[in-house]
Formats: structure tokens, sequence, C-alpha cells
């Protein structure tokens, strides 16, 4: 399944109960059988929102071309872009039931719990047939309980989970946003955090996020951008994005100071039919042909790419220009992935063969619940998680909606280990923790 992560330069952008007869020894967990998808059950069509999401996962995982990008890649889970390990095709009807063979929980705060455990999965003679998962539990009725999105202090940066969170003070964290990897560094889609407000956001194409609304209810869904003019100056005139890694074609970016330094032509994905304008205190101060590189931002800085430059050429040095945008829903917290696993009960994700480490995050609606998932993966104790996979297990957790977090090598758990300490707690692929530029927090206090 290829994304719209950017890998390099020159080729850049191109159900409850999935298990039955869990056994710890003498003791047996029975589980219900997964609830079918649209996909499995021909006599229930699905709606028209589920077989979209269907549809466009199963054109990703036969490679079809990333959303801007003019080569297809191959398929990929993660912003690291390693490939993932492949099971052969193996109808779920035919496996052997998981066994589970170790487990550990505790609590880490009221309404915070926090389990990790193994299971035997076989999937055929030539993968490990162990994985390995941990996962955070928050009661949201408990109004102690709540989010926040971690982040770098610019935009443009990274560093490992275990900062952000030792940081802010969080209980729990885990990584968050695919991003440009090997380039700005930068999250693909949507952050926004309580105190620092909209921190980046494209118009479309990577808006599938996990929110938080102003009653502290979670939420997972689409969360577009929309961007242009104050008094309807310029009409023809909307903005593509707003700190985002990339502007696409013909369109505008907006980047502000939280961005960092000006990157140059990495956000135009190198075609050099590019201008920049800086707006202070509400007037346009400079209007170029060509962008900067390494050069602070102080107002706002427009970026225009092909038919956008054009667009921008038109703005006038001393022009009265206010800018407005807002990111529909009007989330206090929200941190993107790159799509759904489960939207209403329903899995929307097909490939089950590309195996990987896997982050994921879940709403039990009946139980009041927020799951955080991660899952080892590419390492000899844990094989890793197919996309179906992942689904069903956020569906045998509880979960009736779900999204997909970055993977692979990003792939943290941070939370405090049972003598309190803030630990990494599961096994990141790449033998470290990997630098990425935002997580998910969880906080046991009130935050205004």
């Amino acid at each position: 399944m290829p994304s719209p992560t950017r890998m390099n330069a020159p080729v850049r952008r191109t159900l409850r109960g999935t298990v039955a007869g869990l056994a710890v020894g003498s003791c047996t967990l029975a589980l219900a059988a997964p609830t079918a998808t649209a996909q499995e059950r021909p006599d229930r069509p699905a709606t028209d929102a589920v077989a979209d999401l269907l549809a466009a996962d199963a054109g990703r995982a036969t490679g079809e071309r990333a959303p801007g990008t003019g080569t297809a890649q191959d398929p990929r889970h993660a912003s690291d872009g390693k490939a993932g390990w492949v099971a052969a095709p193996s109808p779920a009807a035919r496996r052997a039931p998981a066994t589970l063979i170790s487990e550990q929980s505790w609590s880490m705060a009221p309404g915070i719990d926090y389990r990790t455990w193994d299971q035997l999965e076989p999937r055929g003679p030539s993968i490990p047939q162990t994985v390995r998962f941990q996962l955070v539990t928050v009661d949201i009725v408990n109004p102690a309980n709540s989010f926040d999105l971690l982040s770098t202090e610019k935009v443009a940066a990274g560093t490992t989970v275990h900062k952000m969170a030792e940081a802010t003070g969080a209980v729990a964290a885990v990584n968050g946003d695919f991003f440009d990897i090997g380039d700005t560094g930068a999250p693909l889609g949507v952050g926004r955090a309580r105190k620092g407000g909209l921190r980046h956001a494209p118009e479309s194409g990577w808006n599938s996020s996990f929110w938080v609304d102003g009653n502290g209810r979670p939420h997972v869904g689409e969360l577009p951008f929309v961007g242009k003019f104050r008094n309807n100056k310029h009409p023809n005139i909307t903005f593509s994005g707003f700190n985002s890694p990339v502007v696409p074609r013909g369109g505008v970016g907006v980047y502000t100071a939280k961005w960092g330094k000006t990157r140059g032509y990495s956000v135009t994905d190198g075609a050099k039919r590019a201008r920049q304008v800086v707006i202070r205190k509400g007037r346009v101060v400079s209007n170029r042909y060509g962008l900067t590189s390494g050069k602070k931002i102080q107002g706002k800085l427009l970026v225009g790419r092909g038919a956008g430059a054009g667009l921008l050429k038109r703005l006038r040095k001393g022009e009265r220009l206010g800018l407005k945008w807002r990111v529909k829903g009007s989330p206090k917290v929200a941190v993107s992935g790159d799509r759904p696993l489960l939207v209403d009960g329903q899995r929307v994700v097909v490939n089950d063969q590309l195996m990987h480490p896997r982050t994921a995050v879940g709403i039990d609606e009946d139980a009041n619940k927020v799951l955080i998932l991660t899952v080892d993966g590419r390492q000899a104790h844990s094989r890793g998680y197919t996309m179906v996979e992942l689904a069903n297990m956020m569906t045998a957790l509880g979960a009736e909606n779900a999204i997909n977090l970055d993977g692979g090598g990003s792939t943290t758990m941070v939370a405090h280990s049972p003598t309190g300490e803030l630990s990494v707690l599961n096994s990141p692929s790449d033998g470290a923790q990997r630098r990425v530029p935002n997580g998910l927090g969880v906080f046991s206090n009130p935050i205004s």
C-alpha cells in the first residue's frame, strides 16, 4: 500500500473477539467470533463511505499512485519505507486459533491501565509465529484523564517519544503521524495541541485523524483544512495546507514561525516554478520569484507552486491582506494517521500480507474507553501485523472506530513501568527510538 510519504528527493511523494480459545496454561479465554465486514457479507452492502474506503485501500494494495505523486510506489505502511515481512495468503477460516503465551498488566493511574502480552499466531512455516502487543486503555469518563498532541518545538523537526512524554508529564505516549522522513521531517497530516493550537494541516489527502472535541469526547474521522484571505479578497486563492511538508502542484501553502526555518524547494518537490510572499502585520512586505532556504519566518509566508505561483504574483507589495483558516470539526486535540481501520464497527482495510510494527488508536464507545495499541514487528520475537490483523485485533479489544498511525521503526510505546519509571515498553524495530515529529500523549490530570 503506497502512502504519500516522501522517501527521498528524486522519488518522494511520488472485531470484538478475533481470537477464539486463547490459552494460558489451563486457562482459556473464549472470545466471540469477529463481526463479518461488509466486504465479507454480500447480502449486506457496505455504505457508500465504507465501500469507498475499501476500494481505496484495495487500490493502494495493488500499487495505485499515491495522491499528489507522479510515480507509483512499492507498498509501504510506514514512514521509513522499509519492506515489510510478507506472509503467504492464508484465509482466516483456515488458520489455527491464536494462543496466548504470556501476559502482564498494571494500573498507571486511575482509569489508565497497561497490558502487554505475547500470542502465537500461525501464518506459515517461513515466518515467526509469535506477536507481541502493548496496550494502554484510558477511561474517558474519568475527568482527570485526557489526551494531547506531543510535538517538537518546530513542526519540521524530530525527537524521541520518550523525550516528548517526559517534557510534558504524560503518563503514556505513542508515536503519531507519518512524516516526511529524509527531507523536511514534518508530519503529513493534521496536528493540533490544546495550548499550542493548530500546528500543521493539509487541505486534503492526509486528514484521517484521532481527535478530541471541546467536551473531551474522542473521535476518529476526517479533518479537512480550509484557509483563505479575509474579506473575500482574492477569492480564487485558497490555501492547500498549513505548515505542511509539500505544496501540491498548483497550490499555495501557508507557513509560520512554528514551521521552523524555510526549506526552499523541498516544499515544492524540487519544482522551480515557485513564488513566495511574506505578510507581516496584515500587509504584504515582499513578493518574489523563487524560494529561500534557511531563513527564519517572521509573519506568514505563502509559497505558490506552478499555477499557485502565478496567483501569488498578483499580490501587491503594501497590500492589506488578512488570512484565516480552520480545521472542520473544531478539534481541541488532533493527530493524523494514514487511514482508518474500522468505521462504525466495519473493517475498511484489505491488505492481509504485509507485516510491520504497528501503532493504532481505537474508541470503545460502549465502555467509554480509548485503546492505544502497539505491535512489535520485523524481529525474531514478533513478526508484526498486517492491516487486516490490526483491524481485527482492535475489534477484539472492543473498538468500533480505529485509525492506523505511523508504523515500522517509528512504532514506540512509552509508559510508566510497575515501579513508576517512564520507560520505552515496546521493542522499536530500529533497535532504538526513532526521532519523530509528534505523538499522542495520555495525561492523568485536568488540562484546561
